[in-house]
């Protein structure tokens, strides 16, 4: 049986977002269809919003709900589940690809997403993209551990692999970078430097466990972090990981820079990794990069397994990860356009969510 829903959606690049009621199908073989009820709000849909597309655009790819209906051939997930739908998916056994979600319009007109979408009210979904949380409280917060936690804190613990008593700048502390933060604390990182150009933003992290906070508009942060005294005998002053959750190419220039060199025979320099969405071309010094025996490692969505989501949920139920100070604003629905809009001017210091 369909299920009506409320879909954001946006047919043109750049255009307005719309609110349209349409009818989620029952599932196929492979499908979970989800009652979502709440949605996390990230910054990488408003880059899609700017993107050009040959069919209307859907949106949303972490949210929280509740399984109604799933697939003749779905395993591991069952109706009445509470359930994460996010973007990372988890390999399925015979090697399978997920299917990218689609949705026909009350026009006619089929829109698309490359993976989810959350922007809705119910929403179809490949069972790879749907994770069920049994046991958990029913909690809207969770909606975030989709995308802005397993992005950060996967980071940390997948691609930076950051071990005990190491270094860590973070560049960009909204909701991914918080939740870097955490990230660091909790592998006993020593020193967490949080680098922005919003005061409060830096007083948030330190909540989260940042010991400095360098405001970018003093002055070039690189130049502050390299000032500080390096926590090893005979290291090379800064940082044992940079974390890029901005990705304008003076941000990068700045994350690398923040580094510190390696000691040749002894250790490797420091590793920068790049999880914000790069807007333009970079340039690199690679001469510098090879001397330093530096590195820079693109992650998507951390380079985190789904898997990971287990241990981020723990993280949230024994205090380590304080999703409800992660989470600075909350939206209606209906006002996810306007949401959207705050998003992209900057005005949301955390993480957004909107509630069903």
């Amino acid at each position: 049986m369909k299920a009506d829903a409320r879909v954001v959606v946006q047919s043109d690049q750049d255009g307005p977002l719309s609110i349209v009621e349409a009818s989620v199908p029952d599932p196929g073989p492979h499908q979970v269809r989800v009652k979502l009820l709440a949605t996390g709000l990230c910054q990488s849909q408003v880059w899609w919003m700017h993107l050009p597309r040959q069919a209307p655009v859907l949106f949303g790819h972490e949210g929280y709900g509740v399984a109604t209906a799933v697939g003749a051939a779905v395993t591991g997930v069952a109706e009445g589940d509470p359930v994460l739908v996010t973007w990372v998916p988890r390999q399925a056994r015979d090697g399978r690809a997920p299917e990218a979600a689609v949705l026909r319009l009350p026009d006619g007109v089929v829109a698309r997403s490359p993976n989810v979408y959350t922007w809705a009210d119910h929403c179809l979904a490949d069972e790879l993209y749907v994770k069920p949380i049994r046991g958990r409280p029913a909690d809207p917060l969770l909606s975030i551990v989709g995308c802005a936690v397993i992005t950060g804190a996967g980071s940390v613990v997948g691609a930076g692999a950051v071990k005990r008593g190491e270094s860590v700048a973070v560049f960009g502390v909204g909701g991914v970078g918080l939740s870097a933060v955490a990230a660091a604390r909790v592998a006993g990182a020593e020193r967490i430097v949080a680098v922005d150009v919003d005061a409060g933003k830096l007083a948030l992290a330190r909540r989260f466990g940042a010991t400095d906070g360098v405001d970018s508009r003093d002055g070039p942060p690189s130049e502050a972090i390299l000032r500080m005294k390096p926590l090893r005998c005979g290291c090379h002053p800064g940082v044992d990981v940079a974390i890029d959750c901005v990705a304008l190419p003076e941000v990068t220039h700045q994350a690398l820079a923040s580094l510190r060199a390696g000691r040749l025979g002894v250790e490797r320099g420091g590793r920068c990794v790049l999880v914000g969405i790069p807007k333009q071309p970079l340039e690199l010094d690679t001469l510098s990069m090879l001397m330093k025996e530096q590195t820079l490692a693109g992650a998507l969505a951390g380079s985190c397994a789904q898997a990971r989501i287990d241990d981020f949920l723990d993280w949230y139920r024994d205090g380590l990860l304080d999703l409800s100070a992660l989470v600075t604003d909350r939206f209606r629905f209906d006002e996810i356009p306007a949401a959207a809009d705050a998003l992209a001017r900057g005005r949301i210091k955390g993480r957004a969510i909107a509630v069903t």
